[in-house]
């Protein structure tokens, strides 16, 4: 079985990468508008610099202002170079955080390639095939999809296609949850419909197809109330496909993530200890 197949290219990488860019995206967004706030300070101090600038020059006739004018323009003009250096300061924090934001795209690109090339190398390789080379009439679903889920509300679909799984029949959940997904690929259900998909594969020992289920789950679905599920799943058939290293490498990451969750604190210990993580 070939090393470094899914998690530390395409997993935890890219994962670890999303959500920065998230941050990023929402830090830039933040400073942008203090930018604008701090401008508007400027330009206020600006005006009332140059209006007291004419009352002291109405008030003196041209020669110099009174000492408490002084005083008074002398506050002023530190504010402005306050404010002035807290733009520069802003500007520049601007800048780099677009900077790590595009760097942050660039890495996520090759990431992703080299995750769907070592992936589609270990599927060309027959390693799956090889560990269970018994095929049922079931594992390959004949059902056309489109005519697959009943009529009816979001709900009722999702329902149906779920109540396929735990009636055993996978082949035919496989293509209703992958149907109710085309459908409706942004729905409140749409999180747990890939999990199940993705179930569909991994009690049927297809451990590759598996582990791109859940990784596409948890990669669309972040906010899911399966995301710490797909990270356990993504653990489990990652070492059922011998990938014991990546496994590992998954099972850190849902106790970084998720450390309250009950896939972290009941399932992942006796999954680490299964796998061997140390």
């Amino acid at each position: 079985m070939k090393r470094n197949t899914v998690v530390n290219i395409g997993l935890i990488v890219v994962m670890a990468i999303l959500l920065p860019m998230t941050s990023q995206a929402q830090s830039s967004k933040a400073m942008n508008k203090r930018l604008e706030r701090v401008e508007k300070q400027l330009k206020s101090v600006q005006r009332k610099v140059f209006k007291s600038g004419s009352n002291f020059a109405a008030e003196t006739g041209g020669s110099v202002a009174p000492a408490g004018g002084n005083i008074r323009f002398a506050d002023l003009e530190a504010r402005i170079a306050q404010i002035e250096t807290q733009l520069r300061q802003l500007t520049g924090r601007i800048e780099e955080s677009n900077y790590q934001a595009g760097q942050l795209k660039q890495q996520m690109a090759v990431m992703a390639r080299d995750y769907e090339f070592r992936l589609a190398e270990l599927e060309k390789g027959g390693g799956q095939t090889a560990q269970h080379p018994v095929v049922t009439p079931q594992t390959a679903p004949a059902t056309v999809a489109a005519d697959i889920l009943p009529a009816g509300t979001e709900k009722q679909q999702y329902s149906y296609a779920q109540k396929l799984v735990t009636k055993g029949q996978y082949a035919k959940a496989e293509v209703a949850l992958g149907e109710f997904l085309k459908r409706y690929p942004k729905a409140n259900l749409a999180g747990n419909a890939q999990y199940w998909r993705g179930q569909t594969y991994y009690v049927r020992k297809m451990y590759t197809k598996a582990t791109r289920a859940f990784l596409e789950g948890y990669n669309n679905y972040p906010k899911s109330q399966k995301a710490p599920a797909f990270l356990l799943k993504i653990g489990m058939s990652l070492n059922a496909m011998g990938e014991k290293n990546d496994a590992c490498d998954a099972y850190r990451e849902l106790a970084s993530r998720f450390p309250d969750s009950m896939e972290s604190k009941n399932k992942r210990p006796p999954e680490e200890k299964r796998a061997g993580c140390n």
